[in-house]
């Protein structure tokens, strides 16, 4: 997408820029020492009206960079951290660009939804403080340097435990500086989890990409959209996300300089004023979300409104998702509801999660919280919902099915009859797969 490729490409130019530009090592007089009780001593530095403490042991290893005066305020790095000889030793050699431990930064509303949307590289948000919210930078390549050595060589040089220490100190002065600066946890995948970003009124609108050039309404997006202003008629319409053809969901945002909030009142007043017309409709605002994004005019005909198969399609991902970040990261997720998320989805909906996501971090803990839902009250339900997930995964990896047929057995041993009534529900050839392949009944 032309906007948030141009904001990711911002953003990677302002990491280059960061770990490759004139660092200092602030005097003691900059520096105020304030260790906490019972830990190492730190050195406290005053970044951009916040405080980061380093450990006082490390900064004769350390340049510290904490002034950042051609900035943007919306998007400002408070601190740059580099191992010092690998930063010096590289500035002799071919000037700079080495060396870059961590760094934090604060950004505004309205850069915290492009950062967001665009899935920003070397970068993860960690906390608010209600206005603004704070993440930690960090490279996304090997940053160790010494003249003379490259490749496996480098992992051989003498220095390289010291460089692995102080790659150590990153998470403890996040953790730290999010305390001291007494700022609450974030988590970015918070706003990623939420099934839609506006609540209200939604529509499924199908783009076909590839029809204004040869006719073909094979491969699709889908577009969300919802009025995040004014429900009802007069209410603008905006697209809050979209599924690609393979089921992946990316968030939108307008990359306007402006909170979307803020951005889409101003437009509401516009529309209340007889501007924009065609943004009181779905499909006007899909055309303009489609030459935003990705800088086409697109026809008309290009959009189709989303037959009831596509749109619980379509739901049923969002859901699918969202209950699975959520597990992911440890949250509490009713029994019922996660089954119920499950019963409903289709084979379809899995595979997003095998392109999307990587098995060995989501399984684990969704197979731990199927367990933890498989017995219990309204077990009926309960063995309802399972064995219609059984026979969405039946195609996929032997590990997922295997598993469920676990599930499936301890089911039976709490409520057999339960089990059997939940089972008269599905057709023959169901009963023979969930019977038979799972061996549930055995």
């Amino acid at each position: 997408m032309r906007r948030l490729s141009a904001f990711a490409l911002v953003v990677a130019c302002m990491f280059t820029l960061s770990a490759c530009g004139e660092s200092a090592v602030l005097d003691a007089s900059d520096t105020s020492q304030a260790p906490p009780p019972s830990e190492e001593p730190v050195t406290v530095f005053s970044c951009g009206g916040m405080e980061v403490a380093l450990p006082s042991a490390f900064l004769d290893q350390l340049l510290v960079e904490t002034e950042f005066p051609d900035a943007a305020e919306s998007w400002k790095p408070l601190i740059s951290v580099y191992e010092k000889t690998s930063f010096e030793e590289a500035q002799a050699d071919f000037g700079g660009g080495c060396g870059f431990l961590f760094g934090l930064l604060a950004m505004d509303q309205a850069a915290f939804e492009q950062s967001v949307c665009s899935d920003s590289p070397g970068q993860e948000i960690f906390a608010t403080d209600g206005e603004r919210y704070y993440a930690c930078t960090f490279p996304t390549d090997v940053q160790f340097y010494r003249s003379g050595r490259s490749g496996s060589g480098l992992l051989d040089h003498p220095d390289w435990p010291a460089w692995e220490a102080l790659n150590e100190i990153g998470p403890a002065v996040q953790e730290d500086f999010l305390t001291r600066n007494g700022l609450s946890a974030y988590n970015e995948t918070q706003l990623l989890e939420q099934p839609f970003t506006y609540v209200g009124n939604h529509v499924y609108l199908k783009y076909f990409p590839y029809l204004d050039v040869d006719g073909d309404k094979r491969p699709y997006h889908t577009l969300v959209l919802s009025q995040p202003v004014i429900q009802g008629e007069g209410g603008v319409w905006a697209v809050e996300r979209w599924l690609d053809e393979y089921g992946c969901v990316y968030l939108y945002f307008p990359d306007t300089g402006k909170p979307a909030a803020e951005y889409y009142a101003n437009l509401q007043a516009e529309c209340d004023a007889g501007q924009h017309p065609e943004l009181l409709t779905p499909a006007g605002a899909a055309r303009a979300f489609i030459k935003d994004s990705f800088d086409r005019d697109a026809s008309p005909e290009s959009f189709a409104e989303c037959d009831g198969d596509t749109a619980a399609y379509t739901e049923a991902n969002l859901r699918l998702r969202e209950t699975v970040l959520d597990v992911m990261a440890g949250r509490e997720v009713d029994g019922l509801e996660l089954l119920n998320c499950m019963g409903r989805i289709t084979e379809d909906n899995w595979g997003t999660l095998g392109r999307r996501m990587y098995g060995s971090e989501w399984w684990p803990p969704l197979r731990a919280a199927l367990e933890a839902a498989a017995v219990g009250g309204n077990q009926q339900d309960r063995d309802r919902n399972l064995m219609a997930f059984s026979l969405a995964i039946q195609n996929s990896r032997a590990d997922f099915q295997e598993a469920i047929g676990q599930l499936f057995q301890a089911q039976v041993s709490a409520d057999p009859e339960a089990f059997a009534a939940a089972l008269s529900e599905f057709s023959q050839e169901e009963q023979a797969y969930i019977q038979l392949y799972t061996g549930a009944l055995q």
